[in-house]
């Protein structure tokens, strides 16, 4: 989805609709991240977002809420999805990741006020 997102905006920007800055720097990012890994590292669709937020405009603090209300509805509807489902959302956890309590041993809480003093 990126590389047709950036696609996209090289063509809006070849018709005058967006001046391209953005994806001029994302395009330079991916260079020299290529250039020091020696392996090309394509933009993932929250860079390709930003270039496109960034090419039209949007104050920085804004794009920052959107990306953060765009991830809210896909873990959302992830958890719905997992809802709809007969069996657990999580698989079994692993025997070596399971703990024990080994705090202060059960004690009795207080009678009288919900304060516990």
């Amino acid at each position: 989805r990126a590389p047709r997102l950036l696609e996209l905006t090289r063509k809006f920007a070849a018709r005058g609709v967006v001046n391209g800055r953005f994806a001029d720097i994302a395009e330079a990012i991916e260079a020299e991240v290529a250039r020091r890994k020696g392996k090309k590292i394509p933009l993932n669709i929250d860079g390709a977002t930003a270039v496109i937020y960034g090419e039209l405009g949007f104050p920085p603090p804004l794009t920052r809420g959107l990306f953060v209300l765009s991830r809210s509805v896909g873990i959302l509807a992830h958890a719905w999805e997992q809802s709809q489902q007969a069996e657990r959302n999580k698989g079994p956890l692993p025997r070596k990741w399971l703990w024990a309590y080994t705090g202060t041993p059960v004690r009795p809480f207080p009678e009288g006020d919900d304060t516990g003093e």
